[in-house]
């Protein structure tokens, strides 16, 4: 989730008809997960957006009929046409359906209608790890079928599932508030960190929006460790109807992690389960951070009330998601993957996991998004960076206007040297490219890191190494 703005989610006044939903940005992530469950159900998809992605073409091979651009001629008579919070409030597709008297909804509203309608359902939110720990707990309990939508792909390609409606798991986004449209039977709080400064005056505020997603279901799984799960937790604990379990390394949690071992790209976490036993859970994802998430789904699916058994088993089938550490791949000893990382916990996160799976150089190559955010997070950022052997830093992007769009990198550049670091500024894609062939030697592991297309650079390292080794 990149920089977003603050908007109005209208009320719902009765149920959508989704035979035929046309998607306004269907390419967004939580967007291109509603049309691929929409469309494996049996619904007319269409949608459109500014460009073509990987993710796009794979929703055409579902049956979606998709348009390059916003345009009114795009619409054929929808049953709805569908925005996200990242959608202008001018964009000519909404206009024109308003015009025409077509329905228009939020994302939000599809998806809680779509959850509404399963026997049971699960909401995993928090600032940071939702995306990952959602697709765990879908591919833990895939042998129960599940619908699921979530906000990263799947190793392999999706990021939803059209199953059965005994289960559905799905994100929650608190970034623009649209999580407390949903009323999980089992609501997630991994954690509740200072994150989108242009949505929230600080973390208190967050935390009451976690307190209103709480609000309608009757299980909270929540962290133990995390300040503001903790301070989010005190507020609810004596909800009536409500029952709290929480996950973590905290003496008191009820599913508690009692130790982390981790070798290569693997990590063995075990775990105190509710009843007392110990329970080890393989994973194939490195990262203390995982070890968290793993432990997050596995509490999910006890509340659920599913065997820790079957719960371990299916989470050792987790091979992790795109954009989160993923491997992309080897040429000439440099090894590169990319990560979605763009908050300064995540990314301090991700770069202690890299520094556990090479003996050479950790090098970061950074795209901050958000003119807000770096504002307001750039030092923060820095510091984490510093982590880092070597850190390439690319200009501020954002999917909005904004009128502090003249932030630059200075001030997460001046922080990664103020805490011991190396970086390098570059104007754009092709400076920091060279820049990326200079720094590198075999044995180094390449970090691309940020929300845009920081990840083609370390695509282009690769093909350009994998060039010179054979020349």
């Amino acid at each position: 989730m990149t920089e977003t703005r603050r908007v109005q989610i209208p009320i719902e006044c009765g149920p959508l008809d989704l035979s035929s939903p046309h998607f306004a940005g269907i390419g967004g992530a939580g967007m291109s997960a509603l049309a691929r469950l929409l469309a494996e159900q049996g619904e007319q998809v269409s949608g459109s957006d500014i460009r073509t992605t990987l993710g796009m073409e794979q929703l055409r091979a579902v049956g979606c009929r998709i348009h390059l651009g916003h345009r009114a001629e795009n619409l054929k008579e929808p049953s709805v046409v569908v925005w996200s919070s990242s959608i202008e409030g001018d964009n000519p597709e909404l206009v024109a359906a308003r015009r025409a008297g077509i329905p228009t909804a939020h994302r939000s509203q599809v998806l809680s209608q779509l959850m509404n309608g399963a026997a049971q359902s699960v909401v995993v939110g928090g600032t940071h790890g939702k995306s990952t720990t959602t697709a765990m707990l879908a591919v833990a309990l895939d042998r129960r079928d599940p619908s699921w939508a979530g906000g990263g792909a799947v190793l392999g390609g999706r990021n939803a599932r059209h199953g059965s409606r005994s289960l559905f798991i799905a994100e929650g986004d608190e970034s623009d508030r649209s999580i407390t449209a949903y009323r999980p039977q089992v609501a997630v709080v991994l954690n509740v960190d200072d994150d989108h400064p242009e949505t929230f005056v600080d973390v208190s505020e967050i935390v009451e929006v976690f307190r209103d997603f709480v609000r309608g279901s009757r299980g909270l799984v929540v962290s133990a460790d995390d300040p503001g799960a903790q301070a989010l937790t005190a507020l609810v604990r004596d909800q009536e109807g409500l029952r709290v379990v929480t996950f973590g390394e905290s003496e008191g949690a009820d599913v508690r992690i009692t130790s982390i071992e981790a070798e290569g790209t693997c990590t063995w976490v075990t775990l105190r389960d509710l009843d007392g036993v110990m329970v080890t859970v393989a994973l194939r994802v490195p990262g203390h951070h995982n070890a968290l998430n793993a432990a997050a789904a596995f509490t999910a699916g006890r509340v659920l009330g599913v065997e820790s058994g079957e719960l371990a088993a299916g989470l050792g089938r987790f091979a992790g998601i795109e954009r989160r550490m993923s491997l992309v791949g080897t040429a000439d000893g440099v090894t590169v993957r990319d990560s979605f990382a763009h908050h300064p916990t995540a990314i301090a996160a991700d770069l202690k996991a890299a520094r556990s799976l090479t003996a050479g150089s950790v090098v970061a190559v950074f795209e901050p998004c958000g003119w807000t955010r770096t504002a307001a997070l750039g030092p923060a950022m820095g510091r984490a960076l510093a982590g880092a052997d070597k850190a390439v830093l690319l200009p501020v992007t954002s999917t909005l206007s904004s009128p502090i769009s003249e932030v630059t990198t200075d001030e997460i550049a001046a922080a990664v040297i103020e805490h011991g670091g190396r970086v390098h500024q570059a104007a754009g894609h092709a400076e920091a490219a060279g820049l990326l062939a200079g720094l590198v030697r075999p044995g180094d592991l390449v970090l691309t890191m940020g929300t845009g297309d920081v990840n083609l650079l370390g695509a282009q390292l690769l093909a350009d190494r994998a060039a010179t080794a054979v020349s």
